[in-house]
């Protein structure tokens, strides 16, 4: 490992949103939460569960399980009991959802259709994909537009919610980022690194590709000029030498846990899967680990690397305090 202790949490990166983002971005069965029906409209043989009165039916639980199931490649005829278990997840996501819905109500706290139109266009500009391309895509993983975009709904709302009750009570202090620092970069973070990186197609199968670069069946260069769309495909996606103090803090992240030689698991990046492959290390010399943090730009990046698992603490600490005071009825 390049460091004593690697920066902890993999999945994406970089502002306060961005943390939000990743507490929420599963929120796989948040399309069906939005059109709540008084309980007595439903036969009882079709409420998968009732919360605060608010009821979610057993078509919702099985769409949204469905575009689960898609998404984790799972068959539930060959892994019933697996599949049995993803469904008392999905539930238990859409219950919580519903009870930050209704919680988000109280607070006044709303999200307009120029708000969801707003997210979605920088979503899709980010996939650096055409918006046919992007929703295609989806489909393929079971999703409607309809109902991509109410889950992003259901995205801004939490993040709202969350923003007000548990952003900002979560607090780093200058002390902790330099001390952290001193412990952990101060070598590190003034190094370089040679990096090449693999962006797969949206139709391509990047877990069975990384499948075959672990196994050596193919080299991560071969594969990289057989499938990238990333940069210098012709050269294995060499990016050559970068200033990890220049690197966005997810890439920054995931190399502090690599080795040279090594390839990283399968990463999100946008709407697209990505590995990336430590070629060669250079750690800066004559540092002085006793300093304070060098420069605005790391400081940012450690208080992130601090804050991320502080904020997943304390969500959940919110959410479940919530689901304490909730009156949950599971009936399917």
């Amino acid at each position: 490992m390049l460091k004593k202790q690697a920066i902890n949490n993999r999945h994406n990166e970089h502002q306060e949103c961005a943390v939000l983002r990743t507490l929420f971005i599963s929120l796989a069965c948040a399309a069906s939460l939005l059109s709540a029906q008084p309980v007595f409209a439903v036969p009882v043989s079709r409420i998968a569960a009732v919360v605060n009165g608010d009821m979610i039916t057993v078509r919702e639980l099985d769409k949204a399980l469905q575009s689960e199931l898609i998404a984790q490649k799972l068959d539930p005829a060959k892994n019933p009991q697996m599949a049995a278990e993803v469904r008392k997840a999905v539930l238990d996501k859409m219950i919580n959802d519903k009870i930050l819905l209704q919680e988000a109500e109280k607070e006044k706290i709303d999200v307009s259709d120029a708000d969801v139109d707003s997210a979605l266009d920088r979503i899709i500009k980010d996939s650096q994909l055409s918006r046919d391309v992007f929703f295609k895509q989806l489909e393929k993983e079971g999703v409607t537009e309809k109902v991509f975009r109410d889950r992003l709904y259901v995205q801004l709302v939490s993040q709202r919610l969350m923003s007000r009750n548990v952003v900002s009570k979560v607090v780093v202090t200058e002390d902790e980022i330099n001390d952290y620092y001193r412990k952990n970069m101060a070598g590190f973070a003034s190094g370089r690194a040679r990096v090449a990186m693999l962006i797969y197609p949206v139709d391509v199968d990047a877990d069975k590709w990384a499948a075959d670069i672990a196994s050596g069946k193919v080299s991560f260069r071969d594969a990289v000029r057989a499938v990238s769309i990333g940069p210098n495909p012709q050269d294995g996606g060499d990016l050559g030498f970068m200033n990890l103090s220049d690197m966005a803090p997810g890439m920054m992240e995931q190399i502090s846990m690599m080795k040279k030689g090594d390839v990283s698991p399968v990463l999100s990046m946008n709407a697209n899967k990505a590995q990336i492959a430590l070629l060669d290390f250079e750690e800066a010399e004559n540092v002085d680990n006793s300093s304070a943090v060098p420069d605005p730009q790391t400081a940012m990046r450690i208080e992130q690397i601090l804050r991320r698992p502080r904020l997943q603490e304390r969500f959940q600490q919110y959410t479940a305090q919530l689901r304490d005071k909730a009156l949950v009825d599971i009936r399917k």
